[in-house]
């Protein structure tokens, strides 16, 4: 079946007359019904019957102008489509978190996209190496990555990396501890304390190893423990002291924790926006990540707030 043969018998419908198709068309009365008598030959019903001077749409015709309208829409969308593609528009865009950042920014990103028509997020959890960041930049659009040695480190010719916010890590012990008391530490105040750390390679473990220098003292760990909540209920339950970065352990507070920075050393960490250069350069990846920038710009006003 020829499409266009269909898309003019839908023309004829709307406009009644074959004068009045051919002269919207620019084409010449017989070549509109040439095309019309194929399309009845294509189809094998009749479609067209005399009215005096003229024709009319039979019920079969009626039908397939109608169905000629639904294909006319398809065929807008399709192209519509193409066009956004041509533009760098998309329906999806692909993100990876590392988990503390999809607690942090996650939820209300999503709020943010909901609010843009015919636009989705589909976010996964990482939590590589500065490394395995940048690899992930191959697989999806944007990433969420972080890292104790700030932006920099993820320097690469052809990858855009921008700062969302730096985060500080604290000293998590709860609040009957001794150094609950002193509203900021040293590495020689916390290194002879029993600690819950982190694998060797996570970048928390930097931090440590820094505060290892700093006091002279090999840090005790008792527990090596890659995920933030765990950490929280060991130091809750009084095994040990811990890092935690500020912005994502508020909710710790609330279960009797405290937070106290820590001085004398570089503690933070610095959470940034990684994607190949071409594709921030497209409208709609864009867009999200100026998206995950205010959620960034968010969760540093709340923590102006609460002081």
């Amino acid at each position: 079946m020829d499409f266009r043969r269909l898309l003019l018998l839908r023309e004829l419908a709307d406009r009644r007359t074959v004068g009045a198709t051919a002269d919207a068309l620019g084409i010449t009365p017989s070549a509109v019904s040439q095309q019309l008598k194929l399309l009845q030959e294509e189809l094998g019903i009749v479609l067209l019957e005399r009215q005096g001077r003229g024709v009319r749409l039979t019920e079969a015709g009626e039908a397939m102008a109608a169905a000629a309208a639904g294909v006319a829409v398809a065929m807008a969308r399709a192209e519509a489509t193409a066009d956004g593609y041509r533009r760098g528009e998309q329906a999806i865009v692909t993100a990876a978190f590392f988990p503390s950042s999809a607690e942090m920014l996650l939820p209300g990103l999503l709020d943010r996209v909901a609010e843009r028509e015919g636009l989705r997020l589909d976010a996964r959890l990482e939590d590589p190496n500065v490394q395995g960041f940048i690899d992930l930049a191959a697989d999806v659009d944007v990433v969420v990555a972080h890292s104790v040695n700030g932006p920099a480190e993820f320097a690469r010719p052809g990858l855009v990396v921008e700062l969302l916010l730096e985060e500080p890590l604290d000293v998590a012990l709860p609040a009957a501890h001794p150094l609950a008391a002193k509203a900021a530490l040293e590495p020689s105040d916390v290194a002879s304390y029993p600690w819950i750390g982190v694998p060797s390679g996570f970048p928390f473990d930097t931090v440590l190893r820094q505060v290892e220098l700093q006091a002279g003292h090999v840090i005790e760990r008792t527990q090596l423990m890659p995920d933030l909540r765990a950490m929280e209920a060991l130091v809750r339950g009084g095994h040990g002291l811990s890092l935690l970065p500020r912005f994502t352990a508020r909710g710790a507070l609330a279960s009797g924790l405290v937070l106290r920075p820590l001085t004398g050393v570089h503690a933070g960490r610095s959470i940034v926006l990684l994607a190949r250069a071409e594709v921030a350069a497209r409208p709609t990846v864009r867009s999200v990540m100026d998206m995950v920038h205010a959620e960034a710009r968010r969760v540093l006003h709340d923590d102006l707030l609460r002081g």
